[in-house]
């Protein structure tokens, strides 16, 4: 029934993206590298050629999806820095750097820094992106109904570090070295969860 929409829901070719798909696995194949992060890689491949269709340069766009793979917040402390990155697979730094950010841009990627500055990358479809969302939407949604039966309403700032600390803490999702990043993302969620839920009970 819903056929004629499925042009605008799939501009690109599905043979693009096999293509793509498979030169990516020529190129982890070239170079070597861990089937596991190999996997996560392509998948990572698909999902921004299915958006964006063939990329001006491969090379560059495959090695990017590996580098931000192999930088989840789990991985801490990974110490390769980017140029270290793109020398291994004899990469231009700032292809790798383009297409890094494009990814992260168009794909919705978070990402946050330890204290040394180097960057590790948060998937809007990984397992802390999910519970991270999860966790914001119940503390905020268990705020709001306390203001509106006690009048008494934790501060943003402080609901922003309780979440933090659950989250670092007691459910140990992300190394408490991403807390002071943690918290500026956590706060961001929370204002955005906060006006969703009072836009719904407003319309009420």
């Amino acid at each position: 029934m819903e056929s004629h929409h499925d042009s605008e829901e799939f501009p690109i070719s599905p043979q693009i993206i096999v293509e793509a798909v498979l030169h990516a696995h020529e190129f982890f194949k070239e170079n070597r590298i861990d089937a596991r992060y190999e996997k996560m890689a392509l998948d990572l491949v698909r999902r921004y050629v299915s958006q964006q269709g063939r990329p001006r340069e491969e090379d560059p766009l495959f090695a990017a999806a590996l580098y931000i793979v192999t930088r989840h917040p789990w991985s801490h402390p990974n110490p390769l820095t980017k140029t270290e990155f793109a020398n291994k697979l004899n990469m231009k730094e700032s292809s790798l750097e383009w297409y890094t950010e494009s990814i992260c841009d168009k794909l919705g990627f978070s990402t946050i820094h330890d204290s040394t500055q180097l960057p590790f990358f948060m998937d809007p479809q990984g397992t802390i992106s999910s519970v991270v969302d999860s966790v914001v939407r119940a503390n905020v949604g268990e705020e709001l109904v306390i203001g509106i039966v006690s009048r008494n309403v934790l501060s943003p700032e402080s609901l922003a570090e309780k979440i933090v600390d659950q989250l670092c803490s007691v459910v140990k999702i992300i190394p408490g070295i991403f807390e002071p990043e943690l918290y500026a993302l956590v706060r961001k969620k929370i204002e955005i969860e906060s006006k969703r839920v009072s836009d719904q009970i407003q319309r009420r």
